[in-house]
Order: structure tokens, then sequence, then C-alpha cells
């Protein structure tokens, strides 16, 4: 049996092309190979679309669809720095905050 690589949990807004125009989605998780996305209203297997990443367009293909969730494969692959980007929101919220407890030291500000 052969395991894809390890796919980072994020909560990535972005928005998707298909054949049957842009809707709005969320990616749930993602690795360079491919992602899992939802909140799409109509996708079938073996359908090709693009994402809009940050103003970068990134073709992938549907591998699968269950309910509301749907597995895409990316054509070609995404760079390393594309999936720490897509693992973090662009609203900045997935980052430490002020006043957070960890090594930003929040005590001292």
């Amino acid at each position: 049996m052969q395991y894809r690589p390890h796919r980072y949990q994020t909560e990535f807004p972005t928005t998707l092309g298909s054949a049957t125009g842009l809707q709005k989605v969320q990616l749930l998780d993602v690795n360079t190979d491919g992602a899992r996305i939802s909140g799409f209203r109509h996708l079938t297997r073996g359908e090709k679309l693009q994402l809009d990443v940050l103003s970068n367009r990134i073709e992938a293909i549907v591998c699968w669809v269950s309910n509301n969730t749907a597995g895409i494969t990316f054509r070609p692959k995404i760079t390393d720095l594309q999936v720490d980007t897509l693992r973090y929101r662009p609203d900045g919220r997935g980052g430490p905050q002020h006043g957070s407890v960890g090594f930003a030291y929040a005590e001292m500000r």
C-alpha cells in the first residue's frame, strides 16, 4: 500500500473557477501534490479547476467528491512556498497574536 504525503491542516478561503463558473471555497488541507476543499456547489470527478491564491492561478483536477468535500490534485505540483502560504489564513488570524502565551513574552509588552 502506498500512502500519500502528509497534508497540512488549514482554513484558507479562495476562489475556484470551473466549468460552472466562479465560486468561493475553502481549502481544508494542502501539500505540494493536492488539497481537500469544501463549500463548492457542484463538481465532478475529472473536472479541471483553477484556484486563485493571492493573485496566482493554480491548475487542479478533481480526484474525488463526497458530500460537500472534494480532493484535488495540482497540475503541475505547487511549490513549498505556495504550500506555506496556503497553510495560514490570509487575514492574519492564523499566526501568534499579541498577548498570546509562548515565546513572544507577552508579559513584557
